[in-house]
């Protein structure tokens, strides 16, 4: 298993997108003008001289940090509320110790259908949620990546597109979104790896307990 669990980097997720809904809310340039902004957009080039403009008034920031905020606690609470690998394992133990003397290791839990289920609960949610985040950003991030910067914020007839002539699609083509998108990816493909790790981890502990039993 990798030096920190899944469980301690979903929270730390979490801690960061409420720190980021904050700035987002209240001062947006932090974000928006930050050097990992920056450097990212020079590195890919992305042009965020033709990026639709927010205005103060308009910006959709403040919108994205109360769903920032909307996530991080959802993602606490299930990370809190379903039970960890620590407490599955405990569980089965108790369950094991439990059980008649003539049934042992692995055959014991499937004499509790409820405590097998409980045992792969914490990773199958994690492993679809992480999964489902990492598509979902690395979709947004290859739409970005692949759209010519020419096109951003430019309308049919060539000229500077109004704000209402843009679509919602083309308000996603800036740098912070882009930014945004590969720092998801990549730590939803990171929790994924550990969820792994940790589920391997696991089967590794139940076969030893059947060869000791």
């Amino acid at each position: 298993m990798g030096f920190l669990s899944s469980k301690t980097l979903i929270k730390a997720h979490a801690v960061f997108l409420l720190i980021l809904a904050v700035y987002l809310i209240t001062k947006s340039e932090v974000v928006t003008e930050s050097d990992v902004v920056f450097m990212l957009g020079e590195f890919l080039q992305l042009d965020s001289r033709a990026s639709p403009n927010f205005s103060r008034p308009q910006s959709p920031f403040a919108m994205c940090g109360i769903l920032l905020v909307a996530d991080a606690l959802i993602d606490l609470i299930l990370v809190i509320k379903i039970p960890h690998i620590n407490e599955i394992l405990a569980m089965a133990e108790a369950a094991r110790s439990e059980a008649p003397s003539a049934v042992s290791g692995l055959a014991r839990m499937r004499t509790n259908p409820f405590i097998a289920r409980l045992a792969t609960l914490y990773s199958e949610i994690w492993t679809l949620l992480s999964l489902s985040r990492f598509c979902l950003f690395f979709a947004v991030s290859f739409f970005i990546y692949q759209s010519k910067p020419d096109v951003w914020g430019v309308a049919r007839s060539g000229g500077p597109a109004a704000p209402g002539e843009l679509s919602g699609l083309e308000y996603l083509k800036n740098r912070v979104v882009f930014t945004y998108g590969f720092m998801e990816m990549m730590f939803w493909f990171w929790i994924f790896i550990t969820l792994r790790e940790e589920r391997q981890e696991v089967a590794t502990r139940f076969a030893e307990r059947e060869r000791d039993s």
